[in-house]
């Protein structure tokens, strides 16, 4: 119960700059908008003779971001791709994963008149899964928890979307979920029934939410907050949740600074909300 409030007090707070905000005028650029930026970091540490003591390291991350925007006087339509690979290497220990993600979305939206000027028709389509195996290190002997599509999850929903401007958008709907996972061995760690151990797919419908929140709150320092939450009917008390937190901090064109910060919580898989921090310093630069 204490999640499912926080969720919710989380949506409010994100909603309430929407409810204050005036319409403003919009422009509609012809044919697609596309851009792709890749991001690459990296740190080292290394001693030798070292009295003080200490670890060698190395960890490096890389990353692919793409968008694709069209809009015409009826529709609006966006398209996102973000990759990311990474690992680290601490002195004797083998090569560990430190950043895997692959998510990709599609949003379609109809512009109409009146109450649906405001709020518009909506139908999304997301995916979330990563590259490669993921192990539980904490575990001896290792124990492996994840892979490529296992797990995987898919939602697509229809519903409602209220937009302010470039910045904030805020959709309502009925949603569909389906829970990925391609390898047998791994179905219990993701809320599989000993009944369901011989499908690869556990579906799910409930009612959903998405909130984008999008500002620079100091020159060249960016602020993007993304809150998702699911419901399933047979299971309302406790929401699944997605809280995606990004500062970008521009240096220069091709130098910045980012802190995430990501909350998750999936009471199929923990009861614990799921907490990843990553700070890095690395180059960025524009593909398209």
């Amino acid at each position: 119960m204490k999640t499912k409030s926080l969720a919710i007090l989380l949506a409010l707070v994100l909603v309430a700059p929407a409810a204050l905000a005036q319409d403003a005028p919009e422009e509609v650029p012809p044919g697609w908008r596309t851009g792709v930026l890749a991001k690459l970091a990296g740190s080292q540490v290394g001693f030798s003779n070292w009295q003080g003591g200490g670890i060698n390291s190395l960890a490096f991350t890389a990353g692919l971001e793409g968008e694709a925007k069209k809009e015409s006087d009826k529709w609006k339509q966006a398209a996102n791709l973000r990759l990311g690979i990474g690992a680290i290497k601490q002195d004797t220990l083998s090569l560990r994963k430190a950043e895997d993600v692959i998510f990709a979305l599609y949003n379609l939206q109809f512009k109409g008149e009146g109450f649906f000027g405001k709020w518009n028709p909506t139908f999304a389509a997301d995916l979330r899964t990563q590259f490669i195996e993921g192990y539980n290190y904490k575990e001896q002997p290792e124990l492996k928890v994840s892979n490529l599509f296992s797990p995987a999850y898919l939602t697509q929903s229809l519903g409602l979307t209220r937009n302010v401007g470039d910045w904030f958008s805020q959709r309502f709907g009925v949603g569909a979920k389906q829970t990925v996972v391609t390898e047998e061995d791994l179905r219990p760690l993701y809320g599989f029934e000993a009944d369901e151990l011989d499908k690869s797919v556990r579906p799910e419908v409930g009612l959903e939410s998405h909130t984008q929140l999008t500002r620079e709150i100091f020159p060249n320092v960016i602020y993007k907050s993304t809150l998702s939450l699911f419901a399933a009917f047979n299971n309302p008390d406790k929401p699944d949740a997605i809280w995606e937190n990004l500062v970008t901090m521009k240096v220069n064109d091709w130098l910045q600074t980012n802190l995430e910060l990501v909350l998750v919580y999936d009471d199929d898989v923990t009861s614990d909300v799921q907490i990843k921090e990553v700070f890095s310093v690395g180059v960025a630069f524009s593909l398209i």
